[in-house]
C-alpha cells in the first residue's frame, strides 16, 4: 500500500454504478462515502440487482443470468462499477455478451475473472494466501486459496447470508476470513501451512518407509535368486556388481580367444595346410581339388545341356514353320479352280470400276488381257513346295544330330553328378575323422562362452534391482529430512502489535456496544465474546447458532458487519479493512421496522465516524438524515421474471 495513503482512504468504495442497456442507453446511480447510502423503491426496481451488479463487477465468476438474474442478462449488454481502492480510482466493467463473459475489464484493460483476486488483494494489500482444506490442517489433502470472493462475503449479506456468517460457507473458510479481518491471518495461515506441511511430510515419510521396507526385502530376494540360478557372487552393492562383471568378462575374452585358436586350427586342417594331417592313414591331400575339378566340369556340363535343350527346341519350332507353310501352299493349288470364277469388279491400281463382262479372248485375263495358263499357277506353287520339303528334310537331321547331342550330354552330366556326391561323401568322410579330435573342445569352449554371455546379461538386471534399492533409500532419507526440518521450525512469530485474544477481545466489544441498545428487547441480555482458537462466537456460555433465535441472529450479523466498520479505527493496519458494507434488505426473519431503522441509524452514524460506506437495500421507507444518509430513489419496476 502507498505510503501517501491516507487511513480513511482504505478500503473499497462505490462512486458509481451504471447498467448499459441495448439501446445505448444507460441507468446509473452514484453513491457517497462517509455515509449510508440506501436504495429505496417498490418490488422489482432493480435494487438487489444493483448490488449484484457491483458484487458482478468484483470478480463473480458466474454466467450473468445465474449472477444477475435472466431479466438483467437480456436487457443489458455492460455493466459497470467506479470505485476507489485505497485511493485510486478505478473502472470495473463487465460484458454481458458472448466472447468477453470471462473477463472483467480494468480502466480499459481485460484481466480473466479467475485472476481478479489476485489482482485486487495486491491493490488492497491484503494478504494472498492458501489455507488447508479442512478444518483439521494435518488431515487436510491439499491448500485452496483465501479469495477475495470469500472475504467479499461476509462485507455483502444478501438476502440469503442474514442468519449465517456467509451462505453455505465452510467452517474452516470461516475461520481464515474472520482472521484475515482482525488481522492475524499471516501467523495462523503460517502455523497450519506448516501443520499441513508436516503432516504431508510425514504421510510420505510413512509411504517411503513402506516402500523401502518392501524394496530392501525383495532386493535381496531377487539379486540372491539371480546369483544362485547363474553361479555368480552375492553382490550387494554397485562396485561389487561391477567388480564382479569385470571378473566375467575378463574370463569371457579368454576362452574366446582360445575358441579363435582353435578355429583357426580347424581351418587350416579342412583347407590341406596342416602338415601333421597329411601323414594321416588314409587321406587322399589330392581329394579336395579333385572335388573342385569335377565341380567344374560339371557346370560346363550343365551349361551345355541346357544351351543343347534351347537350340533343340528352336530346331523344332523352325520344323514346325515350314510344315505349315508346306501346308498353305497345297491348300492354294487346291484353290486355284474354286477363286477362278469370281470376277474382280474393281482396278487395283486405279481403283475403276470394271466390267467382268466387257469383250475379251477366252483364254486372256478381261482385267490386263494377258494370257491365262492354270498350269503357270500350279507349277510356281509346286516349286515352292518342293523348296520348303527339302528345308524340312535338312531340319529334320539336324534336329536328330541335336538329339543325340542332347543325350550325350545328358548322359555326361549324370555321370559327373555321381561322381561329384561320390567325392562329397569321401571328403565329408575323411574331414569328419580330422575334425573329430577337435569338435568335444569346440562345444566345450562354445558352452562355456554361452554361459559366460548369459552371466553378463544377469549384470543390467541386478544394478537396476540395487538402483531401485537406492532411489527408495534416497527418497526415505529426503522424506526424513523433510520432516526433521519441519520439526525444527519455530512457530510463527506473533502478529505485530495486539495479540490475537485482543483482537478477538476488541472486536467481541464493539459488537457488545450496537447490541447494547437492544439489549432484552430483540437481544438476549449476554455478551459476545470470541474464542482466539478457533474464533467460534460464543453469546454467554454459549456458541452462537445455538443461543440465538432468527431475529436475535439477523441483529447478531448485523452487528457483527457493524463492527467490521470500526477494524482501522479499533485495530491497526495488520487488520483486511474493507471499507464497505453492501446490506441487502435487512428486514429479515419478522424484524420490527423500528428496531431496523435503529439499526440503520447506528450504521449510518459508523459510516461517518470512520469515513467508511454501507449500501442497503429496503422497500419501507428509510429513517431521514439528510447528513449521514442518502436516499437513492429507484422509480422505474421491471416485470416480475
Amino acid at each position: 500500500m502507498s505510503q501517501h495513503t491516507r487511513a480513511s482512504d482504505r478500503g473499497i468504495r462505490i462512486s458509481k454504478v451504471r447498467l448499459v442497456h441495448q439501446s445505448g442507453e444507460f441507468d446509473e446511480y452514484s453513491f457517497a462515502s462517509g455515509m449510508l447510502n440506501i436504495l429505496y423503491g417498490v418490488r422489482n426496481s432493480s435494487k438487489s440487482t444493483t448490488l449484484r451488479v457491483i458484487d458482478y463487477c468484483l470478480g463473480d465468476r458466474d454466467n450473468p443470468v445465474g449472477a444477475l438474474g435472466a431479466a438483467v442478462a437480456d436487457e443489458y449488454v455492460e455493466v459497470s462499477t467506479e470505485l476507489q481502492i485505497n485511493g485510486r480510482s478505478y473502472t470495473l466493467s463487465r460484458s454481458l455478451t458472448h466472447g468477453r463473459l470471462s473477463k472483467v475489464s480494468v480502466n480499459g484493460e481485460d484481466i480473466p475473472a479467475s485472476s481478479f483476486s489476485d489482482w485486487i488483494l495486491g491493490e488492497l494489500d491484503w494478504p494472498n494466501l492458501h489455507i488447508p482444506l479442512g478444518l483439521n490442517a494435518a488431515t487436510a489433502t491439499q491448500l485452496t486459496p483465501l479469495s477475495f470472493r470469500n472475504t467479499l462475503r461476509h462485507i455483502h449479506r444478501d438476502e440469503e447470508s442474514w442468519i449465517s456468517f456467509a451462505n453455505k460457507e465452510q467452517e474452516f473458510t470461516r475461520r481464515a476470513v474472520v482472521s484475515q479481518l482482525l488481522g492475524f491471518v499471516r501467523t495462523r495461515t503460517a502455523d497450519a501451512n506448516r501443520e499441513f506441511d508436516l503432516a504431508r511430510a510425514k504421510r510420505r515419510l510413512d509411504e517411503a518407509q513402506a516402500v523401502d521396507r518392501e524394496v530392501q526385502e525383495s532386493t535381496v530376494q531377487a539379486v540372491a535368486a539371480i546369483s544362485d540360478s547363474l553361479q555368480l557372487p552375492l553382490a550387494r552393492t554397485s562396485a561389487q556388481v561391477a567388480a564382479a562383471r569385470q571378473e566375467v568378462q575378463t574370463e569371457l575374452d579368454v576362452v574366446r580367444r582360445q575358441r579363435q585358436q582353435l578355429t583357426t586350427e580347424i581351418q587350416g586342417i579342412a583347407e590341406g595346410r596342416s602338415t601333421g594331417s597329411e601323414g594321416a592313414a588314409g587321406y587322399d591331400s589330392t581329394l579336395t581339388s579333385t572335388y573342385r575339378d569335377v565341380a567344374h566340369q560339371l557346370k560346363r556340363a550343365t551349361d551345355e545341356r541346357t544351351a543343347l535343350t534351347q537350340v533343340l527346341e528352336e530346331h523344332h519350332r523352325s520344323a514346325r514353320t515350314v510344315a505349315a507353310e508346306i501346308g498353305r501352299m497345297e491348300r492354294l493349288i487346291s484353290s486355284i479352280g474354286i477363286f477362278d470364277a469370281l470376277p474382280v469388279r474393281q482396278c487395283p491400281a486405279c481403283e475403276q470400276e470394271v466390267d467382268p463382262h466387257r469383250h475379251h479372248a477366252e483364254t486372256s485375263c478381261y482385267l490386263c488381257f494377258q494370257n491365262v495358263d492354270d498350269d503357270k499357277r500350279k507349277r510356281r506353287a509346286e516349286i515352292e513346295i518342293r523348296s520348303l520339303k527339302s528345308e524340312l528334310e535338312d531340319l529334320d537331321e539336324v534336329i536328330s544330330r541335336t538329339a543325340d547331342d542332347l543325350e550325350s550330354a545328358s548322359a555326361l552330366q549324370g555321370q559327373l553328378q555321381s561322381r561329384q556326391a561320390e567325392l562329397a561323401q569321401r571328403l565329408n568322410e575323411e574331414r569328419a575323422a580330422q575334425l573329430a579330435p577337435f569338435v568335444a573342445t569346440l562345444e566345450e569352449l562354445s558352452a562355456h562362452i554361452a554361459r559366460l554371455e548369459h552371466k553378463l546379461t544377469a549384470f543390467p538386471a541386478i544394478e537396476a534391482i540395487l538402483a531401485r534399492r537406492d532411489e527408495a533409500r534416497r527418497v526415505l532419507m529426503s522424506a526424513q529430512q523433510a520432516v526433521d526440518e519441519l520439526d525444527n521450525r519455530l512457530p510463527s512469530s506473533q502478529t505485530t502489535g495486539m495479540s490475537a485474544v485482543d483482537r478477538c477481545s476488541v472486536f467481541a466489544e464493539r459488537m457488545n456496544s450496537f447490541l447494547a441498545d437492544f439489549r432484552g428487547d430483540v437481544w438476549v441480555r449476554s455478551d459476545v465474546s470470541i474464542r482466539d482458537s478457533d474464533l467460534t462466537f460464543y453469546v454467554g456460555t454459549r456458541p452462537w447458532d445455538q443461543a440465538l433465535g432468527a431475529e436475535a441472529k439477523v441483529l447478531f450479523f448485523l452487528a457483527y458487519s457493524y463492527a467490521t466498520l470500526f477494524l482501522e479505527h479499533d485495530l491497526d493496519r495488520e487488520c483486511a479493512f474493507p471499507g464497505l458494507l453492501l446490506l441487502d434488505i435487512p428486514f429479515q426473519q419478522g424484524i420490527d421496522q423500528d428496531v431496523v431503522r435503529h439499526v440503520l441509524m447506528k450504521l449510518a452514524a459508523a459510516a461517518l465516524e470512520t469515513g467508511t460506506q454501507v449500501i442497503s437495500t429496503q422497500a419501507v421507507t428509510p429513517p431521514r438524515d439528510p447528513q449521514t444518509i442518502r436516499e437513492i430513489a429507484m422509480p422505474t419496476v421491471y416485470a416480475a421474471p
